[in-house]
């Protein structure tokens, strides 16, 4: 069937092929694989891509099926086909990269098996017609032949038979009927109208004996021009069938495990089965695929080791030397019909199911562009056949994965309102703030920043309102940044500073992953300058200079301890006494006030400087820490401990020379016993600090949801 674009010369050529790769190429499958029921032979998927090559070889005005030089040629063209595919899985089981024949997008697959099967639909065309194999290439639509009627009708009482079977009685096997019934028919035509032609029966067969010569060709002093004219398809054809065999490896291979509960090396099956095709190929065979259908059936049926399948190649083996007089007898137009429904069958199923629901209604974007795909890579092929479908197919694919890493990078635009730092700002900063964090926006990254995506930030930039003050752009998310990724960011930065806004990178610093591919394209200082520890950091650098540029000099006030939020609602007596019971310490920058899990024994005031409560430090030296807040003057901090009794949460670190006063809890509870009045209104002032930084978290929280 491989053949049929030959017509009448086909099956001579065809069935010792296929008979030849299912007893040797089988038998090497089977001794070399670690299956569980190692089973390979001819399959629909590349026997058709031998197919397209044929029909591409039998159309060439060189090519003359009577010349036995001519069939050598070919033969040739379909073992350097075949070596070739056998090469490339060998070297795809050695070298690991195996996992790089799923990278194939869907979409291109789809448009070039349904071109495949395309190809060998047409080609098979003229037999079901009773047509010349040539018919089409050599006379044109105008001047074809007549249709033969009871060819035709041969042909399609064969194909209904092996479609409509099933449904009817499911048990029996469809194609085997279908052949039958379409002999018997051909016979019965022949006896009692001998005068209505029905085309060529498969002639005379030669034994199926390996064919030590098929490369002979290339040992010519002198190549012939047909094969240097179709060398460059066979070997296009053997890269094709490599990534689509060793796909449907995979997953066969997987789909068969999950069912025996074994698991199978991928890398060890590409390599058997690419040396199956290597022996197959030298020899004048077929390609082969593993075939789970005949695993599950071998098995349904007892056979549980390697043996089933080589007594089944001995079986080929048998049938291509004893029994060729009876494939002989096969009708042309039979063979025809199996193998049109074949092509058929090979149409990519998903891609018409996404043509359904594109018809139903379903047309966004992603679902024309996909059919778009399709249609492009199969009518190249159609047309240009197959180095020009994969070419197409190879600059689809990366069209599409520029697009889809294109589109994925941004993956959320927001400002600070939604996010503000946890830094907690005196109640006037806070107020200003609360106007100007529009003004910073936040670009949340994802996937890879290369040169097919990376253009995508300096577009979203380029799209900023003039308020903008600060863009941040978060790349924790960030997989790669290549060399086109660190430019258009160094660009960026000029671009935006000539418009007056900043930028952060969250995530870049000294000795972070991202600091480190961005250090050498782009230098330390730019590091310096734009860099940020994390998000949280970059957005408080934003908003510090938003309070600059208003006048406000951030985090240089000090509030006394009596004019502190504690302090509310005390008279002057009350505040004297409450101060009296509090111990001034003071901190220099990095000094740690307490540590995560010390007990909450007593709580703190700052009066001037930051103090920032973080994380515990994470497994490893020098890796990032959490901040949880940043309290500026005039803020508690350790209440929550100290009301609870549990340990503290995270570790209280000064941010540059801090004041903080403290209360110790026996302290406390003392005044509480000396002067209710006094700690009951203590007590209030905590909880309305709780509550008042509560309510700025909610408001947080919802903004971020929003």
């Amino acid at each position: 069937m491989a053949f049929a674009a030959l017509g009448g010369g086909a099956a001579a050529l065809g069935m010792p092929a296929a008979l030849l790769a299912s007893a040797v190429g089988g038998a090497i499958f089977a001794l070399v694989s670690r299956g569980p029921v190692p089973a390979a032979g001819p399959s629909a998927t590349p026997v058709l891509v031998v197919g397209g090559l044929v029909a591409r070889v039998a159309a060439d005005p060189g090519f003359d099926l009577a010349q036995p030089g001519a069939v050598q040629v070919l033969l040739a063209l379909v073992a350097t086909a075949v070596v070739t595919m056998g090469v490339l899985q060998v070297a795809l089981g050695l070298s690991g990269l195996l996992r790089f024949a799923k990278f194939v997008p869907q979409p291109v697959l789809a448009g070039f098996m349904n071109g495949v099967a395309l190809l060998a639909f047409l080609a098979l065309v003229p037999l079901l017609l009773g047509w010349p194999a040539d018919a089409l290439h050599a006379q044109g639509w105008r001047d074809l032949p007549a249709v033969q009627p009871a060819t035709l009708a041969v042909g399609l009482c064969t194909v209904a038979v092996i479609l409509g079977l099933p449904r009817v009685a499911p048990r029996l096997p469809a194609t085997a009927t279908g052949i039958a019934v379409g002999c018997a028919l051909f016979a019965l035509v022949h006896l009692q109208w001998p005068q209505w032609p029905l085309g060529p029966m498969a002639g005379a067969l030669p034994p199926a004996w390996p064919r030590w010569d098929v490369l002979a060709p290339y040992a010519a002093g002198t190549p012939d021009a047909l094969l240097l004219r179709h060398a460059a398809a066979a070997l296009t054809a053997g890269l094709v069938m490599a990534l689509v065999g060793t796909l449907e490896l995979v997953l066969n291979s997987l789909a068969m495990d999950q069912t025996c509960h074994t698991r199978t090396p991928p890398r060890r099956e590409a390599l058997a089965l690419g040396l199956a095709n290597i022996g197959s190929g030298l020899l004048g065979g077929l390609p082969l695929m593993f075939l789970r259908p005949r695993a599950l059936r071998m098995r349904s049926a007892g056979g549980r080791t390697r043996a089933c399948v080589l007594l089944c190649c001995a079986g080929f083996a048998l049938l291509g030397l004893f029994a060729t007089p009876l494939l002989a007898l096969l009708p042309m137009v039979v063979l025809g019909a199996v193998m049109a429904i074949n092509a058929g069958l090979m149409a990519d199923l998903w891609s018409l199911g996404l043509a359904q629901q594109w018809r139903r209604g379903l047309r966004t974007v992603d679902v024309q562009l996909a059919l778009l795909v399709v249609v492009l890579v199969c009518a190249v092929t159609v047309v240009l056949g197959f180095p020009a479908g994969v070419a197409a197919g190879a600059l689809l694919s990366l069209l599409l994965f520029v697009r889809t890493m294109n589109r994925s990078l941004v993956r959320t635009q927001r400002t600070a309102e939604a996010t503000p730092s946890r830094r907690t700002y005196l109640a006037d900063d806070e107020a200003r703030l609360q106007s100007l964090r529009a003004r910073i926006t936040v670009l949340e990254l994802e996937g890879a920043l290369f040169f097919g995506s990376a253009d995508r930030v300096a577009e979203q930039a380029e799209a900023l309102d003039a308020s903008c003050h600060t863009l941040v752009l978060d790349l924790r998310r960030i997989s790669l940044i290549d060399t086109s990724g660190a430019v258009v960011l160094s660009q960026l930065a000029r671009r935006l500073a000539d418009r007056g806004i900043a930028l952060r990178l969250a995530g870049v610093g000294p000795g972070t992953r991202h600091g480190e591919m961005l250090l050498p394209f782009v230098g330390e200082a730019f590091i310096a300058a734009h860099g940020a520890p994390d998000t949280d950091h970059a957005i408080e650098a934003a908003e510090l200079q938003l309070l600059r540029d208003a006048g406000v000099v951030p985090l240089s006030q000090t509030v006394p301890l009596v004019e502190s939020a504690l302090m509310a609602g005390l008279d002057a007596a009350q505040r004297a006494r409450l101060a009296a019971c509090f111990e001034r310490v003071t901190l220099q920058h990095g000094e740690r006030l307490f540590s995560h899990g010390d007990p909450g024994d007593r709580f703190y005031v700052i009066t001037a400087g930051s103090v920032d409560v973080l994380g515990a430090a994470p497994p490893g030296a020098g890796g990032p820490r959490q901040r949880f807040v940043s309290l500026s003057p005039g803020m508690m901090l350790g209440e929550t401990a100290m009301l609870d009794g549990q340990g503290r949460s995270g570790d209280a670190v000064a941010h540059g020379a801090t004041e903080v006063f403290m209360l110790d809890g026996p302290v406390l509870r003392r005044l509480q016993q000396e002067d209710p009045p006094l700690a009951a209104c203590l007590y209030r002032n905590i909880a309305v600090h709780l509550s008042q930084r509560l309510r700025a978290a909610s408001r947080a929280w919802a903004a971020s949801a929003a």
